[in-house]
Parts: structure tokens; C-alpha cells; sequence
């Protein structure tokens, strides 16, 4: 964990930063606020601990500062002095905790490992994942009750995975974790850590724990298992980490996909060699012709580009020298067409034995895509029957498990569309709220639906820290969590990625969908270029994937088209390509491609390109719909969220009410505290929006102080009643300024109904402003 230190007094720096080293923490030392803020703008840290008395930048005025910015990292402030006002100032300015000097040491460690486990994720004191148990407190880590005797960078490396356990770390962001400033490393450096932590897990019966996600960075898996396929050790043959994409059981199933794809396709691979053959016959005898000559170069292409995919980097290379053979100008000479005899039969035979390899029994085909995997966690059978009744005619499956143990175990290798979690009736809450955090926190992340006993603000805003997409309170009916269900299941679906890959080769698209959809990637192929237009403006996928050769049409081609549409000139574009050669890499740069692949495609690597390219378009798109200071959707977006709302509703004949809350009087706040006040308000408020509305509701901000809430399927009295609740909330908060005045902010509210006040979000809004706001 990495802490900053913010502290002036140089021997109470020098002791705090030995304290904290022994239990090793990662700590930087600044002497004054000013450079405080800088470090904490250029990295991120798990805890500051601020002195209050700074030269340049006091340490209240840097707490407002850094709140304000939208900085949420735990703060614990030390001040000289036993006096309630300067307590309550820290407090109010978004300190969690404080420490009156001379400091206990022994309190400063205890309440510094409070304030961090108060982070993002529930953290229990000890951190533990199966038998493998770390202590924070004694710093002692054990694996079946058995010591781990660790360095401190080893002992933080796995504190870091243990705190985090579905999370892939960059070399960069472990640097940035367990190293300071003044002592950066290079990245090899976090490798031998790496392999070194490894031995001393693999030495307690702790194998293969730590894995190396390729061309992303490492994770825990403790569900590893020794022996499957591309199992080897941590360190293979010549130093080289292995490099593992997804949990063993769904690399089992890609390589359960991969064989059924070659039971499937065994007879276009066999066709593609009789081309070949056919060649070497009319070699032998004389009779090649320049038809045949293009036609066996062509089939050698696509052997080169998937022969690799099934293990087989021998017969990529062996149709390869074909197809650079076959491309030559000119006639071919004597030893060439030797060479090309020689390889065909050896190609042939690679062909032959895949086929006698085939286990027939685990191999299957695809299996067509299934429906939604639906899970009702909840000891209520009756409910899971009704649930099942609602949805058996659109062929959906329901799956009732009704206690938390069982759940926990079954999730561990499943990874469903949804669940519906009874948070208070299967088990302990704590527990609950666990499997709910590592659920939120999957790649992709798993939607969970709440069903609670109270419909309490509080409440509604724990399950949603604790990753939550909805909320209901008991009792319920089948037909209301169905309702809910399926409308996180529509917006979650919408998240998806969505690739469109066009090739010619069936086999290549047949072979993407394993590798992408355990990722959350939805995948629609395309065989004939000729109606890529067509499909393009039906999927409107985030992501093109495009092969550079095809027939009629070629990828570089359909890349210009693209880029030519403004409606299309930011889609991410990744090309798969046979050829190595520079011109090929420079036309697809030049058209306007983002990346390519060189194929046969190695899905690890086609993952992080892919990772890389879509999280840049993400950004883009953040930035032209969300509202910067807030997070929330802007007022362009959330407007067209809105329609669509209403849309919904005309088409089920349901009511839509539109929430418009604004700040009093926020232009004065502003005159009168400063921007950085006015700031701070929006900031809380959308918090707390954020928290209470988690449902499926619409919300944006529409600037000047002015936020609107989208509702389906309640009445105006209904909508009010649930706002009373929060807008007594709002009321009741105390801002700080920066020169220490203390203010509360009023809230004014409207609600409208559709389509009783109006049939459009303009005359809805227009009947709300006219009707004023209730204070």
C-alpha cells in the first residue's frame, strides 16, 4: 500500500516514515502543501496523512483542495492542537480521521489500517483468499498455516493482489503502487519480484497462483491447476512467462471450441490441401497452369493464417514458404519446385495427423449461443417458480440457489448474465455485501439486482457503493424483479462491446467468438465484404476487425470507405493480415487503421489490442457525453436517454416522470464562496444521486446548478415520495468554504409526469419551470 506524508517537522517525518516502512507501507515525504498537492495530482496513493500546520499550503485548506478535485483517497490529518474547532474544520473539509500529536504510533498504525480498508472494496482485517491468509497487522503471511518468509517488496506485491483479486496490474501501475519517487525501478525489476514470489508460494503448495494475463499484466488466480494445457511453470524455457489470457475453465472450453472448430472445418482444411496438391501433381507432370498457380498461392494464404490458431506454428510456416514461393514473378526454377513438392507433402502429412488427433469425444462443435445465464440467489422457492413461469416462452432459464455458500462456490467457475441477490434472508450480510463487491468487480463485471429488507437512503447507497445496478424492497413480486432484470439486462447489453469482424475465411470467424466473448465481446462475423455496408449500419459495432485480403472487396478498401463517413470516422479499426512485409503495415496506417495482427492470431494478443483501442475510444466518448465535473451523462445525452425513456413507455403504455432538482441561488454560491465551492456541492450531490438512483433511471446534468432524474413506471405521487427522503439529505449538508465559513444549500424540486403534463422533455420541462420549484 502506498501512503504520502505530508509533514514539516523533520524528525517526526523521519520516525513516522521508519514506522510505517516496518510494516511495509510505501511511503513519499514531503515537507509542505503545496508540493503535497503536486504528488498527489502525479500519482495515485491508498492514504494520506497530513499534518495541519504546512508551510505554503495548510493541511485543512489542502484537504478542501483535494476534495473539491474529486480526490476520494482516505485522509488522516495530525494537528498540535486538542481543540474542537480545528477538528471539526478538518472534518468538514473531507478528512475521514485525525490524530492529536505526540502520536501513539501503535493508535496511527491501527487507525491507518481502518482508513484503507475502508476503500472501494470490503476489506476485512485479514486478507484472505482460500488457505492463503495475510495478516496487516503482524505483517505475517501463511498459506495452509504454514510461515511465507518474504522481503517487503514481495510482502506488498502480494498485498496488492490480495486487496485487489480481480484486478490486472500493469508492470507500470505495481511500480506505481509499490515504489517512491525517489527510488523508481525498471520494469524487470518487477518481473524477478514477480518470479521470486511465485517460487515462495509454489514451496508452500501455492502453484501457479500469480498469472500473467499476456500484453496486460498479472492477476491473482488461485483457481489455477496444474497439468491442463499451456500449464507450464511460471518461468519456461528460456526465461519466457507463460502467457494465460482467462481462467483455466474457460481456457478448457476455447480449447474444447478450437477442437470442435477443426471437426467442423476438417473438410475445407482438407479441400485447401487438395489444391496443393493438385499443384504438385501438375508439377510432376508438367501441366501447371498460371489459374492453378494463383488459386494453390490463395489456399496457401488462409492454411498460413490459421494452421497457427490450432497449435501448429510448423504448418503456418510450411504454407507460408508456399504462398512466398507461389508470389514470385516469373517461372519457377528446378530447386523450387523441389522445395515446393517437399513442403506440400510434409504440409499434408502435419494436416493428416491433426485429423487422427482430433479427440472426438471432448471435441465438439460450438455449441449455438445460449440465453441469458439467469441466477436468483434467495432461499424463496416459490419466487424462482414464478420467475421461471415469466420467462419459459421467450426461452430464458432461471437458476435458484438458496444459500450463499452454495452460490459462492457455483460463481467461482460461472460467470451469468445477471443475479438477483436476497441480501438479507440467505445468509450474513457481510458476506453478502462480499460476493456482491466481487461480483461488481469481474472482467467483464457481473450485474447484480439487490433485493432488501428496508428502503432506507443509507441502504441504497451501500449497495451501490458495493457495485449494486438495482434495487428492490421486499416483499416482491416475480413480475417486479423480472421487470427490473430486464431492463439492467438491456442496459448492461448495451455496454457490451460490440465487434463486427469481416473476413472471408469461416474458420477465422469461427475461431474469434471464443477468444472474445468470454471478454464481454460480442462478436457478429461476416464472410462477404459485398454486404459489409449493409451490416455495418445494423450492428453499429465499437470495434472493426478486418481482414486485408478478400475477394471482390479488400479490407484496405472497406478501411477508406469507412473513414470517408462521418458518421463512422472514429471506429476503432484493427486489421488481420498474413503478410509481414512493411508496404502491407504502411497501407493499413495510411487508410486509417488503428492496429493490426498478424495472423495466424494468437488471441492474447488480439485481447490487448483490441483492450487498448477500445479503452482510447471510451475515453473519447466520455468526453463528448459526460459531464466532466459531475460524471454524470451531460445534457445532449442524458436528453436523448430521456427520449428514448418516453419512447419505451408510449410502446408499454407506462407513465415516465422527469425529476428536475437545482441548487438555490447556485450563482451566488459561487460569488460569494468561490468556484471551488460551488464545485464541491455538484460533486456531493451527484455522489449521492448516483448511490439512490441505481434502478434504471436517467440521470444527467444540465449545468447551472441543474440535475435531472429520469423515472419509468411510476406516478408523480410516487416519485415525490421517494424524493423526500433525499432532498432532506441534501438539506442537511454542510459545505466548508475555503476561508472557513460553513454554508447549507437549498434544493428546489419539480416533478412532471408523462404524458399527463406534456408529451415531450421540452413541455415537460417548460410545466416544471412554470410551475416553480417546491423548496
Amino acid at each position: 500500500m502506498r501512503i504520502l506524508l505530508i509533514e514539516d517537522e523533520e524528525i517526526l517525518a523521519s520516525v513516522l516514515l521508519k514506522s510505517l516502512t516496518k510494516q511495509h507501507y510505501v511511503v513519499d515525504v514531503v515537507q509542505d502543501g503545496q508540493m503535497g498537492w503536486e504528488y498527489t495530482q502525479s500519482t495515485n496513493y491508498d492514504l494520506l496523512l497530513i499534518d495541519v500546520g504546512l508551510p505554503k499550503l495548510d493541511g485543512i485548506t489542502l484537504c478542501q483542495r483535494l476534495r473539491s478535485g474529486g480526490c476520494f483517497t482516505p485522509i488522516l490529518l495530525m494537528t498540535a492542537k486538542d481543540g474542537s474547532r480545528e477538528r471539526i474544520q478538518g472534518l468538514d473539509a473531507g478528512a475521514d480521521d485525525y490524530l492529536i500529536k505526540p502520536l501513539d504510533l501503535e493508535e496511527l498504525q491501527a487507525r491507518i489500517r481502518a482508513l484503507i480498508r475502508r476503500g472501494d472494496r470490503p476489506c476485512t482485517p485479514i486478507l484472505q483468499v482460500g488457505s492463503l491468509r495475510l495478516d496487516p497487522s503482524s505483517c505475517e503471511v501463511t498459506y495452509n498455516n504454514k510461515l511465507l518468509e518474504l522481503t517487503a517488496k514481495e510482502y506488498s506485491l502480494l498485498e496488492l493482489f490480495l486487496r485487489n483479486p480481480s484486478r490486472v496490474f500493469s508492470r507500470g501501475d505495481i511500480i506505481e503502487h509499490l515504489w517512491t519517487f525517489d527510488d523508481p525501478p525498471q520494469e524487470e525489476t518487477v518481473k524477478s519480484h514477480i518470479k521470486y514470489l511465485r517460487q515462495k508460494l509454489k514451496a508452500v503448495g501455492a502453484v501457479d497462483w500469480i498469472e500473467n494475463v499476456y500484453g496486460l499484466g498479472y492477476r491473482l488466480n488461485p483457481g489455477r491447476e496444474q497439468g491442463k494445457q499451456g500449464g507450464r511453470g511460471a518461468e519456461g524455457q528460456g526465461g519466457k512467462e507463460k502467457s494465460q489470457v482467462v481462467s483455466p475453465q474457460v481456457e478448457e472450453q476455447f480449447q474444447q471450441a478450437m477442437g470442435g472448430l477443426w471437426k467442423q472445418y476438417e473438410g475445407l482444411m482438407v479441400q485447401r490441401l487438395a489444391v496443393l496438391e493438385e499443384l504438385a501433381a501438375a508439377l510432376s507432370n508438367k501441366t501447371l497452369t498460371q489459374e492453378l498457380r494463383k488459386s494453390a498461392e490463395r489456399e496457401a494464404h488462409k492454411l498460413a493464417g490459421v494452421l497457427g490458431m490450432f497449435e501448429q506454428d510448423n504448418g503456418t510456416q510450411m504454407a507460408r514458404e508456399i504462398e512466398q514461393i507461389l508470389g514470385k514473378d516469373g517461372d519457377l526454377s528446378a530447386s523450387e519446385k523441389r522445395q515446393l513438392l517437399t513442403l506440400i507433402e510434409d504440409l499434408g502429412n502435419i494436416i493428416n495427423l491433426m485429423a487422427q488427433n482430433v479427440d472426438y469425444q471432448t471435441s465438439t462443435a460450438i455449441a449455438p449461443e445460449i440465453s441469458s445465464r439467469l441466477i436468483l440467489i434467495d432461499p424463496n422457492l416459490q419466487l424462482g417458480s414464478q420467475l421461471q413461469q415469466l420467462v419459459e416462452c421467450m426461452g430464458i432459464c432461471w437458476q435458484q440457489i438458496s444459500n450463499l455458500e452454495d452460490a459462492k462456490n457455483f460463481l467461482q467457475t460461472t460467470s451469468p448474465d445477471l443475479v438477483v441477490l436476497n441480501i438479507d434472508d440467505i445468509g450474513w450480510r457481510k458476506e453478502s455485501l462480499a460476493l456482491l463487491s466481487d461480483l461488481a468487480t469481474r472482467t467483464p463485471p457481473v450485474p447484480v439486482l439487490v433485493l432488501a429488507a428496508t428502503d432506507e437512503l443509507v441502504e441504497r447507497v451501500t449497495f451501490a457503493q458495493y457495485g449494486a445496478r438495482g434495487f428492490l424492497v421486499k416483499p416482491v413480486t416475480a413480475a417486479q424483479v423480472w421487470d427490473v432484470s430486464s431492463q439492467i439486462l438491456q442496459r448492461t447489453r448495451s455496454l457490451r462491446v460490440n465487434i463486427l469482424a469481416v473476413d472471408d475465411d469461416p474458420l477465422i470467424l469461427a475461431a474469434l467468438r471464443p477468444m472474445l466473448e468470454p471478454w464481454g465481446m460480442r462478436m457478429t462475423g461476416l464472410e462477404n465484404p459485398l454486404r459489409f455496408w449493409e451490416v455495418l449500419q445494423s450492428i453499429k459495432p465499437d470495434l472493426l476487425i478486418l481482414d486485408v485480403e478478400m475477394p471482390h472487396i479488400n479490407g484496405i478498401e472497406l478501411c477508406r470507405a469507412v473513414r470517408t463517413d462521418p458518421q463512422w470516422q472514429e471506429l476503432p479499426i484493427v486489421f488481420l493480415t498474413a503478410h509481414r512485409e512493411m508496404e502491407t503495415v504502411q497501407q493499413v496506417f495510411a487508410v486509417g487503421g488503428d492496429d493490426y495482427v498478424i495472423k495466424p492470431v494468437v488471441g492474447a494478443e488480439l485481447l490487448a489490442r483490441i483492450t487498448h483501442r477500445l479503452e482510447r475510444s471510451r475515453l473519447l466518448q466520455s468526453l463528448s457525453t459526460k459531464d466532466p465535473l459531475t460524471g454524470l451523462a451531460n445534457q445532449f445525452q442524458s436528453n436523448r436517454d430521456l427520449q428514448y425513456l418516453i419512447a419505451q413507455a408510449e410502446k408499454n403504455q407506462q407513465s415516465v416522470c422527469l425529476a428536475i432538482l437545482s441548487v438555490t441561488d447556485f450563482r451566488q454560491i459561487n460569488i460569494k464562496y468561490g468556484h471551488q465551492a460551488g464545485n464541491e456541492v455538484l460533486q456531493r450531490w451527484s455522489r449521492l444521486f448516483q448511490s439512490v438512483f441505481c434502478s434504471g433511471e436517467v440521470l444527467g446534468y444540465w449545468g447551472n446548478g441543474e440535475f435531472v432524474v429520469g423515472v419509468s413506471g411510476l406516478t408523480k405521487t410516487e416519485v415525490n415520495h421517494r424524493l423526500g427522503e433525499i432532498l432532506t439529505t441534501l438539506r442537511q449538508q454542510i459545505f466548508t468554504a475555503f476561508d472557513g465559513d460553513r454554508f447549507q444549500v437549498i434544493c428546489n424540486s419539480a416533478v412532471v409526469e408523462y404524458p399527463n403534463d406534456g408529451l415531450t422533455i421540452q413541455s415537460l420541462y417548460q410545466v416544471g419551470s412554470n410551475a416553480g420549484y417546491n423548496s
